[in-house]
């Protein structure tokens, strides 16, 4: 091959390569001036007890590497997300009638849990997202699993949520 060959191979992978990048910096969910973000810890307004740390390092681990972010500090963050963990419920949702008096089988159980989420641009001092009603659901078998699991479901779906939310806004 020739030179004129290779130098032009050479540039037209380079701008494939560098164009690899384009988008994860801000293109993820923000616009382009928020480059970090703080997830501080949600308000747990019900009874389920460590719900806010579970929420909290699921969103933390989550959130800035599918958005196209880097985590930052309250006081170095170009944006801010902040919630309260408003509900928890976790109920039979498939069940089997026992007969003559037989006590009622609960095939399959279902947490939820709603909170209620605002992202905040420090520097605009604006909310560029906000929903009052996010909930998150995920089902486990309680012959065989935990709540935990369900729990474990609910937080991922919630996290899914969150994201589809902020990304519909660009």
């Amino acid at each position: 091959m020739s030179n004129k060959t290779l130098t032009l191979i050479a540039t037209i992978l380079l701008g494939l390569l560098g164009g690899c990048t384009y988008g994860l910096r801000g293109g993820g969910g923000f616009p382009s001036e928020i480059r970090t973000v703080f997830v501080d810890r949600f308000e747990n307004q019900t009874v389920q007890y460590d719900l806010e740390s579970q929420v909290y390092l699921r969103l933390f681990d989550e959130l800035p590497r599918r958005l196209g972010v880097q985590p930052a500090g309250f006081e170095n963050a170009d944006a801010v997300i902040r919630g309260r963990i408003t509900r928890y419920d976790d109920a039979a949702r498939n069940y089997r009638p026992g007969d003559s008096g037989a006590q009622t089988e609960i095939l399959q159980r279902q947490v939820q849990i709603t909170l209620s989420i605002e992202v905040v641009d420090v520097h605009k001092n604006l909310i560029i997202w906000e929903s009052s009603g996010v909930t998150g659901s995920g089902e486990y078998d309680s012959s065989s699993e935990t709540d935990a699991a369900g729990q474990t479901r609910a937080i991922d779906d919630l996290v899914q949520q969150i994201l589809d939310g902020v990304q519909s806004q660009w």
